[in-house]
């Protein structure tokens, strides 16, 4: 990191105190355009590239000169300073993320004869109020939606499962009449947990899908990140984890789980080959005397007990019946020790 790097973070470190939340900052890139899971942090964005125009700040005897560069139109609620006749927008808030007109890095590497803690101030002093009131007042209305929607269709989906196994175990009974019996029994039970779904109201579906999303909510900033339907999956992400064996303290880096109806998946945000110890490369789980419990909760659709089972389960490890060595997660690990 560049040496002036460290000055610029010590400063935003100090609005981070103030206002109570994380001040994350990026240069600006093509994917800062598209809509993100809501987090409890406010991002500022550097310029997008265009053309520069000079902006006077009065300064001293004389005035300070910065380079606010003009690209796309501005959205969002716009930043302006006034320099004596002329106005300038120095910056755009537009929900938790601040876009600024200026190379904030640039100005912090090459002051010249500029304060850049002066005019981050004059910027941040008007933007970082706005991206913090509406972290404050955010209501998760859209996860909520997109949360109820995934589980009340999950249990639609369910139900259609158990009616096409219906019918098939019904056609190996004619076929197998060795196992009529069995066949018999299992679809009395299918049939009485169909029964029970479809006598649950719409309402109610929706009102315990509201209730769980609540609780899974409950769970951020810590171990949950954030909470968003994707593709018919929901999808979680876990904060840094680290796994203590033997004195020794791994840091395994942020997970996120893929859960369908009746299958969790794990993966790594490292990178990493095998997830965890005790998941495969594709992300299955080893559950070990987990695996009953875990298949009632995605039963009873009990997400966020089944995420605190998972941070569990994801802080252990036995060496006996591992898929790779914590060793392996050691950032001096040679394979050639094996």
């Amino acid at each position: 990191m560049h040496h002036c790097h460290q000055t610029m973070a010590a400063y935003l470190l100090d609005w981070q105190a103030k206002l109570g939340l994380t001040i994350r900052y990026q240069r600006w890139s093509a994917r800062y355009s598209d809509p993100a899971p809501f987090r409890r942090e406010i991002e500022l964005l550097g310029p997008i590239a265009g053309t520069a125009t000079e902006c006077r700040f009065p300064y001293k005897d004389g005035v300070a000169v910065v380079d606010l560069v003009n690209g796309r139109p501005h959205t969002g609620e716009p930043v302006e300073i006034a320099v004596g006749d002329e106005t300038f927008v120095v910056a755009s808030v537009e929900g938790r993320r601040i876009r600024l007109a200026f190379d904030l890095e640039r100005l912090f590497e090459q002051p010249e004869d500029i304060q850049p803690g002066r005019v981050l101030e004059t910027v941040l002093n008007a933007a970082l109020p706005l991206a913090a009131a509406y972290i404050q007042s955010y209501d998760w209305q859209r996860e909520k939606s997109e949360f109820s929607s995934w589980m009340v269709s999950s249990v639609d989906g369910m139900v259609r499962n158990w009616k096409n196994a219906i019918r098939d175990n019904e056609y190996e009974a004619n076929r197998i009449t060795s196992q009529l019996s069995g066949l018999v029994r299992k679809n009395g039970e299918l049939r009485e947990q169909i029964v029970a779904l479809e006598a649950t109201t719409r309402p109610a579906q929706e009102q315990k899908a509201q209730e769980e999303f609540a609780a899974l909510v409950k769970m951020m900033p810590s171990p949950v990140v954030s909470v968003e339907v994707d593709y018919g999956k929901l999808s979680i992400v876990l904060e840094p984890l680290t796994l203590e064996h033997d004195s020794t303290d791994y840091q395994m880096g942020t997970y996120t789980l893929t859960i369908t109806a009746d299958k969790v998946h794990i993966w790594s945000d490292g990178g990493f080959s095998y997830p965890h110890p005790h998941v495969s490369s594709d992300g299955v789980p080893c559950w070990g005397n987990l695996g009953p419990g875990i298949g009632k909760l995605l039963g009873e659709g009990q997400y966020a007990a089944l995420v605190a089972v998972i941070w569990e389960f994801l802080h252990s490890y036995n060496e006996r019946d591992a898929y790779r060595h914590i060793e392996t997660w050691d950032p001096d690990y040679n394979s050639d020790d094996d």
